[in-house]
C-alpha cells in the first residue's frame, strides 16, 4: 500500500510542478510525501480580500488515496497566514467539508480537486462567521481531523438523503382501515446544526405501554387519510404540534421528507413511519437568533403523554454517545441490543439510552404548560434516600405462544414510577428500529452494532394478509404465534 501511495503522490506533485492548478492556487512546498504545503487566494468575495493568502497543511498517510488525507487551515506569524472566517471552518484551521471525512472521501478526489473545493466554499461564502460552538469544539475536540463526521455539524446532505429516498410499494394501503397506524419523525437543527428527533413517553394511565418512550403516532381515523395525515393529525393530540404551518412561530414550516416501509406491530397494525423537518427560519428583525429548542418545544402541550423530549438523530447509529461530554457527565450507556426471533427469522432488539437535560425534555403540566424541572434525580448528600420505586410491568398481552421466542425478561418491559427522574430515558422495540432505519437512510452508512439489513416488514405483512390475516376484524385473543408466522413464512406472495 505504502508503495501504491508514493506512485500516487509522485504522480500528482509532478502535475503540480506543471502548473496544473488554477488561479488562486499554489504549492508552496512539498519537501516530502507526508506533508505538503499549499497558498490560496479567494477571488470575487468582498468577505475576503484578494490579495490575503490563506494557508493550507496537507498531510498524507502510507494508505492515500484510499484514505482520505487531513487538510486543515495554517495560521502562521512570518509569513502571516490567518483562518480564514467561514461558516463550517473552526478557529484552529479544521474544514467542515464532507469530501475529507472518512464517509465522504472518494479515491477520485486528488490534491488539486480537494483545493478546488475548498476555494469554491470560501469563493460562495456570504456569512462572516465561525460554525456554532467553535469555542467549545477548538477546546475539547480530540479527534483527528479526518475522523470527524462533518455532516454532523451540516444536516443538508442528511436531509436531501431523506428528501431523495423512495422505497418499495407498500402494503399500508392494503391494509383496512383498523389495521392502518403512523408515526412521525419530526426532525429539527439545533444550534449546532445538529439533527434531533422528537420523541414522547406516553402517559403512566394509558392501558398498554405505558412509560414507555415512543415517536408520535397512532391508528389513521378514515381509508382516505394520508399516512402524513394521520401522524400529523396524532401529533397535534399529543404534543400540540400545530396541524398547519401558520400555526407555527412566523418563518417556521414543517416539510415531509418520505416515508419509509411499513412495520409490522405485534397488535398486527401496518406502521408507516412518516420523516418531516421542522425548517428553522433565516435571522430577521424579529427573530435574530431562530432557535428551534426554544421557539417551539418548550410550547407543545403533552396533552397524551408524560413528557416530550429530544435525541441526538444520527446517535442511532452509534454505540455510545457521540458527545464526549455526555460519556463524562451522564452515568449509564447510551446501547444496548440482543438477537431474538420474530417473523420467523433473527430480530435484532436495540436499546437506547438517551440522555435527558432540562434543555431536552419537555414535562406534562396540569395547565398544559411546560415544566423546566431537571428531570435527573438529586445528587447532594443531604438529600433523604429515597425509597425504592415501586414498578408496573407494561409489557403487551401475554401470548404463550407468541412469535417473539426465547420470550424477553419481564424487567425488560419494565418502568419505574419515577422513570421522569432518570438521567437517561430508554428506546427500545420497535420504536427504536423505526429510528435506526431513518438515520440509515438520512446519512447513508450502516449502525455500528449488529442490525437487521432489511427496512421495515412489507414482505411478511404481504405474506400474512396472503394467508387471511391482518383482516378487517380483529378475532378475541388472535396473537401472532410461531405457528402463523411460520405458516405466512412458506406462503407464495
Amino acid at each position: 500500500m505504502a508503495g501504491m501511495s508514493s506512485k500516487r503522490l509522485q504522480k500528482e506533485l509532478t502535475k503540480l510542478h506543471q502548473g496544473s492548478l488554477p488561479t488562486g492556487i499554489s504549492l508552496v512546498s512539498a519537501p516530502d510525501l507526508r506533508e505538503w504545503q499549499m497558498d490560496m487566494t479567494v477571488p470575487d468575495n468582498p468577505i475576503y480580500n484578494p490579495d490575503e493568502k490563506f494557508r493550507l497543511r496537507i498531510q498524507f498517510s502510507t494508505s492515500y488515496p484510499i484514505e482520505a488525507p487531513e487538510v486543515v487551515f495554517m495560521q502562521l506569524a512570518n509569513p502571516e497566514r490567518k483562518i480564514p472566517i467561514h461558516p463550517h471552518i473552526y478557529s484552529n484551521g479544521i474544514i467542515c467539508l464532507d469530501l475529507l471525512d472518512a464517509q465522504g472521501w472518494s479515491p477520485v478526489h486528488n490534491v488539486e480537486s480537494i483545493c478546488i473545493s475548498i476555494q469554491s466554499m470560501l469563493a460562495s461564502n456570504t456569512k462572516s462567521e465561525r460554525p456554532p460552538g467553535d469555542a467549545e469544539f477548538v477546546k475539547s475536540n480530540r479527534q483527528r481531523p479526518r475522523d470527524i463526521s462533518f455532516l454532523y455539524h451540516d444536516p443538508t446532505k442528511a436531509i436531501a438523503n431523506l428528501r431523495a429516498f423512495s422505497g418499495p410499494p407498500t402494503n399500508y394501503f392494503r391494509c383496512p382501515l383498523t389495521r392502518r397506524a403512523a408515526v412521525l419523525i419530526l426532525l429539527f437543527a439545533d444550534k449546532r446544526g445538529d439533527l434531533r428527533v422528537i420523541l414522547t413517553i406516553r402517559s403512566a394511565t394509558l392501558k398498554s405501554y405505558a412509560g414507555q418512550a415512543a415517536l408520535p403516532g397512532g391508528k389513521a381515523d378514515t381509508l382516505s387519510e394520508t399516512p402524513f395525515t394521520t401522524a400529523r393529525r396524532e401529533a397535534f393530540e399529543e404534543i400540540g404540534l400545530p396541524m398547519s404551518d401558520h400555526a407555527l412561530p412566523p418563518g417556521y414550516t414543517v416539510e415531509h421528507l418520505t416515508e419509509l416501509p411499513c412495520n409490522l406491530a405485534m397488535t398486527e397494525l401496518g406502521v408507516r413511519p412518516c420523516v418531516a423537518y421542522l425548517k428553522t427560519p433565516p435571522p430577521s428583525d424579529r427573530n435574530k437568533e431562530p432557535d428551534a429548542a426554544r421557539d417551539i418545544l418548550p410550547k407543545l402541550d403533552a396533552r397524551e403523554v408524560a413528557a416530550v423530549f429530544t435525541a441526538p438523530f444520527e446517535n442511532f447509529l452509534w454505540e455510545r454517545d457521540m458527545d464526549e461530554k455526555v460519556r463524562e457527565k451522564v452515568p449509564g450507556e447510551w446501547y444496548k441490543g440482543s438477537w431474538h426471533s420474530w417473523h420467523e427469522t433473527a430480530w435484532r432488539m436495540h436499546q437506547f439510552f438517551v440522555p435527558v437535560t432540562p434543555s431536552t425534555v419537555f414535562l406534562a403540566s396540569t395547565k398544559q404548560s411546560t415544566s423546566y424541572t431537571d428531570p435527573r434525580p438529586p445528587t447532594s448528600s443531604s438529600n433523604p434516600t429515597p425509597k425504592t420505586p415501586t414498578t408496573t410491568t407494561t409489557k403487551p398481552p401475554p401470548a404463550p405462544n407468541s412469535s417473539l421466542q426465547p420470550p424477553l425478561p419481564e424487567s425488560f418491559y419494565t418502568n419505574s414510577n419515577n422513570a421522569l427522574q432518570q438521567p437517561r430515558y430508554r428506546v427500545f422495540g420497535m420504536t427504536a428500529r423505526i429510528l435506526v432505519d431513518a438515520a440509515r437512510v438520512a446519512y447513508g452508512r450502516e449502525p455500528e452494532y449488529e442490525h437487521n439489513s432489511h427496512f421495515g416488514d412489507e414482505e411478511i405483512m404481504a405474506k400474512l394478509m396472503g394467508i387471511g390475516r391482518l383482516a378487517k376484524k380483529k378475532v378475541e385473543g388472535e396473537v401472532l404465534t410461531r405457528e402463523v408466522m411460520r405458516e405466512a413464512a412458506r406462503s407464495k406472495i
